[in-house]
């Protein structure tokens, strides 16, 4: 008998391998909501964080005056 002949390790052949009651939690269901409802919004997110490094290298590079 293999590992694979075990009854308790065998899903219906309906089932897509999400149980459905124990992994959604109401945290998840929320950013399901958030990503759907602003779905590029950790691209925006990334552009700003780009661009404010991108100041602040050329604010640094400039401010740095040596006498």
């Amino acid at each position: 008998m293999g590992i694979r002949d075990r009854d308790y390790m065998r899903r219906p052949p309906d089932d897509d391998g999400q149980s459905g009651s124990l992994s959604d939690s109401k945290a998840e269901e929320f950013a399901q909501r958030i990503l759907k409802k602003y779905s590029r919004l950790f691209l925006y997110v990334g552009i700003a964080i780009g661009v404010l490094l991108v100041i602040a290298f050329i604010v640094a590079k400039f401010s740095n005056t040596q006498k």
